[in-house]
């Protein structure tokens, strides 16, 4: 009842109201989320705790402290995420797009609202009325930004999803909804200074607050179609309005909406030269506004109030309100250096990521740069025997020159120089011809090596994904080992029931069988589980064994009250053997009432299992059976898996009395787990 109320009875997450309604949800569900509750009432307990956690980030948003406010909005989304009920989920999103707005953070308010989009729009006609809260939200996100012809385009969407659901589903909460879209639409043309469809736009509005008699829209509709009139010059049109609002301040808690109507009034009387009532209704407007904190709207009552003590020639409270009004403007600017030096950290973070980019770009660069110098230097190495064959041919022809004009030097000097000339030319042939070969062969050598690296660095990548490949298989072979253990047992007991006629007992059991199989079918496929999943099979397990021994033995589950089940996430049937073999063996000779007692704790962040019975120990079962549980011995391989370490140690005692006599026997191990915030 509670709940409906919360859901039905408010149009405003801001009412006080609505969450006064909340926090009693709340402390029901906090008082019965961690008790052992049936899997449908604990997905309404985590549901409801997570409307709580909601309404406290509304409030701890509206308190300015944004960290709490992140926190809560993040829990609530985890809960009804763990629940499924991505509906609310996303719900959610839109309400915490509200804190990045307050916050500039202007992308990730975006990106929240178009998540939810898309999760919408994939099914319109069963989410039509979060589709008009997406838009909504959507549109005064664009409203914040001043871009008011996409925050009226929005909101015309808004609206057009608010009439099909109210076709379909009538309610006060879609009008209302309908009433603020109408509302944003003539804000957004009286930005854009078209006051004649900003006026229109608030009648529609005025039509739907006054039929729903919702008097805290009423009167922000009234204030703003009265702004309208003015800026049209229609002040008896406006001061009808005006005077409509101080009708209903009675019911209105909206200190600002009233200081805004006296405010106007005060303008139109004095406009006609009317400077008592000018005077008396600015008064009480500037009472109002102190309750407020709208410095702007501070700022113009005093402003006028010191022009109509001047014009009454009342020095005195003319300098009150110009001295008053000169403080507001100081701490404006205070607060706007403040929001200046936000905005310069925004900017830093801006070019501080642009830089960083910059900089990824200038290394692909120098990457590009040399591997176009290797391709150079490779073709250089070709063109060398070409560019030394020139320089041969250049040598020739200067040493031919020199010849020419060497008219003094003998025939014989000649002859020998160009003797020495051609030797030396064969040799540079030969040089030439070797360095080719030289420079060729390293550069296939380095050709070579560079393959030989890919080559060896792929082989190695292939090798590990094959050791993943078997790995994983090796755990869902483990898993499919254990299963059809523990089946064939059941099964086995079933048929031993049909023979003794225990038709009942034998349907029992054939119903908690089935729903435990299905449980192991669906979690087979899964590496990880949730360990309150874990508990409930373990308890259907155990109930399932209560019937095949006649309950003989009764059980305990303890979880300690600081583990969160739903965030811990373990591989799953890794109990279900350590449980059998304390019933099946534990227990095997033991006369009296048998008692299995389980135990999950943290110890130094991690998980541990323990599981007892209250049989003749160890010594006692070794002495008469030498059964070897092969799932055990699989579940131990399972662990070493997980662990990787291949010393891990299943810890296995007697429980000995004060008299050190053995009255039972227990197992304990550590559990891998995942934590999942």
């Amino acid at each position: 009842m509670i709940h409906n109320v919360a859901r039905t009875k408010f149009t405003n997450n801001f009412d006080p109201k609505f969450h006064q309604v909340v926090d009693m949800l709340g402390e029901i569900a906090l008082k019965n989320y961690k008790k052992k509750n049936p899997p449908k009432l604990q997905t309404r307990y985590s549901k409801w705790l997570a409307t709580y956690y909601s309404s406290l980030a509304t409030r701890y948003l509206q308190k300015e402290e944004y960290d709490k406010s992140a926190q809560y909005y993040d829990k609530a989304i985890a809960l009804y995420k763990a629940t499924k009920s991505y509906e609310d989920m996303y719900t959610v999103y839109l309400t915490k797009s509200g804190l990045y707005k307050t916050t500039n953070e202007t992308d990730k308010q975006i990106a929240l609202i178009f998540e939810a989009l898309k999760f919408y729009e994939k099914d319109k006609k069963t989410y039509v009325h979060s589709l008009y809260y997406a838009y909504t939200t959507l549109a005064y996100a664009y409203r914040h930004q001043n871009e008011y012809e996409k925050a009226i385009e929005n909101s015309l969407k808004a609206i057009q999803y608010c009439d099909m659901s109210y076709k379909e589903y009538p309610s006060n909460h879609t009008l209302n909804w309908k009433a603020s879209n109408y509302q944003n639409i003539a804000y957004c043309n009286s930005k854009l200074k078209k006051y004649k469809e900003a006026l229109a736009n608030s009648y529609k509005s005025l039509e739907i607050t006054r039929k729903l008699g919702a008097d805290t829209q009423t009167i922000l509709t009234l204030s703003g179609a009265a702004d309208m009139q003015m800026k049209l010059s229609n002040f008896e049109e406006a001061e009808k309005l005006f005077q409509e609002i101080l009708a209903i301040k009675s019911t209105s808690t909206n200190s600002m909406s009233m200081a805004a109507a006296y405010y106007g009034l005060g303008n139109i009387s004095f406009n006609k030269g009317d400077l008592k009532n000018a005077g008396d209704y600015q008064e009480k407007a500037f009472e109002l506004s102190k309750k407020t904190t709208n410095k702007t709207l501070q700022k113009d009552i005093a402003e006028m109030l010191y022009k109509i003590n001047l014009a009454n020639k009342n020095y005195e409270k003319a300098l009150h309100y110009y001295e008053f009004d000169k403080q507001i403007t100081d701490s404006t600017r205070i607060a706007s250096s403040k929001r200046e030096i936000s905005e310069q950290q925004l900017k830093y973070e801006f070019e501080k990521k642009e830089l960083q980019q910059k900089i990824i770009q200038q290394k692909k660069l120098a990457e590009i740069k040399l591997e176009s110098e290797k391709k150079t230097a490779l073709e250089t190495s070709k063109n060398k025997l070409a560019q030394q064959q020139l320089k041969y041919d250049f040598e020739r022809k200067e040493l031919q020159q020199k010849i020419l004009q060497g008219r003094k030097v003998s025939a014989v000097k000649i002859l020998g120089e160009k003797k020495a000339a051609a030797i030396k030319l064969e040799s540079e042939k030969k040089t030439a011809v070797k360095n080719n070969w030289l420079i060729g062969l390293s550069s296939l050598l380095l050709l070579i090596l560079v393959g030989a690296y890919f080559y060896y660095r792929n082989s190695k990548q292939k090798q590990a994904i094959t050791v993943l490949e078997k790995e994983q298989i090796k755990q869902k072979l483990l898993i499919t080992q254990m299963n059809p253990h523990f089946i064939f047992n059941s099964i086995d007991n079933i048929q031993g029931l049909i023979h003794d006629e225990k038709d009942n007992e034998a349907i029992n059991y054939l119903t908690k069988f089935s729903k435990l199989t299905r449980q192991i079918l669906e979690n087979s496929n899964e590496n990880y589980i949730s360990l309150s999943e874990e508990i409930e099979m373990t308890q259907n397990y155990l109930a399932i064994q209560q019937l095949l021994y006649d309950n003989k033995f009764s059980f305990n589950i303890t979880i300690e009250d600081d583990i969160d089940q739903e965030a811990i996430f373990l591989p799953p049937m890794l109990t279900q053997p350590f449980i059998e073999n304390a019933i099946k063996h534990g227990l095997s000779n033991t006369i009296n009432q048998g008692q299995i007692d389980i135990h999950f704790y943290l110890k130094d962040q991690k998980l541990f299992f323990e599981v007892s019975d209250n049989g003749k120990g160890f010594d006692a079962i070794q002495k008469t059976t030498n059964h070897k549980s092969l799932a055990m011995t699989i579940t131990k391989e399972r662990l070493v898996s997980y662990t990787k370490n291949q010393d891990f140690v299943v810890h296995a005692d007697n429980i000995l009395d004060k008299d050190t006599n053995v009255v039972g026997a227990k197992v304990s191990f550590e559990i891998p787990y995942i934590y999942e915030n």
